[in-house]
């Protein structure tokens, strides 16, 4: 029979039983939702139990212990007398590991470090910096896992998003190994609950975990009809703004300009920004190219699901469609700033924006499903002729108020069009609804909620690279919709017409996935 220990976190104990020893066990959730709390929680639990355990973390030592003191753990006394071996990230620890041609390495330092002496339980809070710098294989997730294995440990680690919506399919191998992801929510109708995500043991029930944390005692377990805790008074933190750019491309100028303003943090990396992310702020800046718009909006939809109540802003170099505006006010941002605004109009836009603050939707928008390109193990693939008919067809009868662009683009050489459509593809939002396909000697574009001034730019990339490989010229016919119903009916044929008699037929759908921006 497999030996049980607690987790250390009473009202999950009380759901769940125990946990398995030495096997590992997964925390996910956004920043501020208790991940850490649960991970000292799991120390005081070795501690009592008279074990030695091992705590790795990103948090600053004095921070850390601060926090335990205030959730009743004295994490202080028990590194004294070394029960508890602390290690932190180094600063540099994702560049230096990023260029380690051997990742094992790392671990292999590190269990020198723990020396004869192995620990019972071991919390890495959080796995993110593996992350940062592991490569596309995920070498340097394997090489935890491995380290994991060898320690026989009990183990718990965090990761600051939920799984399934932030999904980095590098964390697979440990996936495959943990025997539970407990993941941590919070919103402001069902306050802070534990889910229990996936578990491969029998356990009395597998319900949500109601809880709120409470001085000296940490997390600690609510029923329903019990009425949440009110929040904190908010503190002023009008002057503290977060500007998270991934892209290192946010304007220097302004950037000097609002820190004679405000007190600014910057961050270059999501992961690097979570501990920031956390706490209040006045506004939330992203950064954010027509390639990110995917990674924003997760993260917007993270920290709106985590309670996180700062405006959020988006602030571009590039056009934005109106369709992506659009997502990005429904996933919870508040506004948009363009970079290249005057520094003291952009001044004054931030500081009505954080006297306005955010405003929470009512009620969730739900996302329409679109017909998506399909794919094979090479990219986006161009679509058969009457595929792309129906496809646009059945995307013109689904919508009330339909609005896009065709475009049809002519090589001068026939032979020339499988060349043409794989440089149309690289150029298309394939992920937010754009189509493309053969059609009568040229390739067809779909452009979703396309103006008429979006399309010169779009025309304009694909005829410069064209050009730029010696392929010759590009003819091109524009039909936007409504504007030329007519001609969009003409072009779209007898599909046209099978939806308009057929209504209720429609072709495969995938739900929408968070997009590139044109």
């Amino acid at each position: 029979m497999s030996e049980l220990v607690v987790s250390g976190i009473a009202p999950l104990d009380a759901r769940i039983g125990a946990l398995v020893a030495r096997r590992c066990y997964m925390v996910t959730g956004a920043p501020g939702t208790g991940k850490t709390v649960a991970c000292l929680a799991s120390i005081a639990a070795a501690l009592r139990a008279d074990q030695r355990a091992v705590l790795l973390t990103q948090d600053d030592p004095t921070d850390l212990i601060a926090e335990a003191q205030y959730v009743g753990v004295d994490l202080e006394s028990a590194l004294a007398d070394e029960r508890v071996v602390l290690l932190r990230y180094q600063l540099d620890f994702v560049r230096r590991f990023a260029r380690t041609a051997v990742p094992e390495m790392a671990f292999e330092e590190l269990e020198r470090l723990l020396g004869a002496t192995r620990p019972a339980r071991i919390v890495i809070d959080s796995v993110a910096p593996f992350l940062e710098a592991s490569t596309a294989s995920g070498a340097g997730i394997q090489a935890l896992v491995a380290f994991l294995d060898r320690l026989d440990a009990t183990s718990i680690v965090t990761y600051p998003a939920d799984l399934a919506v932030f999904y980095d399919r590098r964390l697979e191998p440990l996936l495959q190994r943990v025997a539970a992801i407990f993941h941590f929510a919070r919103d402001n109708e069902r306050g802070s609950r534990i889910e229990i995500r996936k578990i491969r043991y029998s356990v009395p029930s597998t319900a949500p975990v109601p809880f709120v944390i409470q001085q000296g005692q940490g997390i600690v377990g609510i029923t329903e009809d019990q009425r949440r805790r009110a929040t904190d008074a908010r503190v002023d933190v009008s002057r503290k703004l977060i500007i998270i750019d991934t892209a290192r491309a946010f304007p220097d100028e302004l950037l000097a300009v609002l820190r004679e303003s405000f007190d600014v943090t910057l961050r270059h990396s999501v992961p690097g920004a979570f501990a920031d992310l956390s706490t209040p702020s006045g506004a939330v800046l992203m950064e954010v190219r027509r390639d990110s718009m995917n990674e924003a909006l997760t993260l917007i939809r993270e920290l709106r699901r985590a309670g996180n109540g700062s405006p959020i802003v988006l602030v571009t170099q590039f056009h934005l469609r109106a369709d992506d505006r659009a997502r990005a006010l429904r996933a919870g941002a508040d506004d948009f700033l363009a970079g290249d605004l005057h520094p003291m109009e952009f001044i004054a836009r931030i500081q009505a924006i954080i006297e306005r603050g955010h405003v929470p939707q009512t009620r969730q928008a739900e996302e329409p499903s679109l017909v998506l390109q399909p794919r094979d193990g090479t990219g986006p693939q161009l679509l058969p002729s009457d595929e792309f008919r129906e496809a646009v067809s059945g995307r013109l009868a689904g919508e009330p108020v339909a609005f896009f662009t065709l475009v049809l683009l002519r090589p001068e050489d026939p032979a020339q069009l499988p060349r043409l459509a794989s440089f149309v593809l690289r150029a298309l939002r394939v992920d937010g609804g754009d189509l493309a396909g053969q059609f009568d000697g040229a390739v067809a574009v779909y452009l979703h909620a396309a103006r008429r001034k979006d399309i010169g730019p779009f025309v304009e990339r694909v005829r410069e690279k064209w050009l730029a490989a010696g392929e010759g010229e590009i003819t091109t016919d524009v039909a936007p919709y409504p504007v030329k119903k007519e001609r969009v009916i003409d072009l779209l044929g007898a599909a046209h017409a099978t939806n308009q008699r057929e209504p209720r037929r429609r072709p495969p759908v995938s739900p929408r996935r968070e997009v590139e921006g044109r």
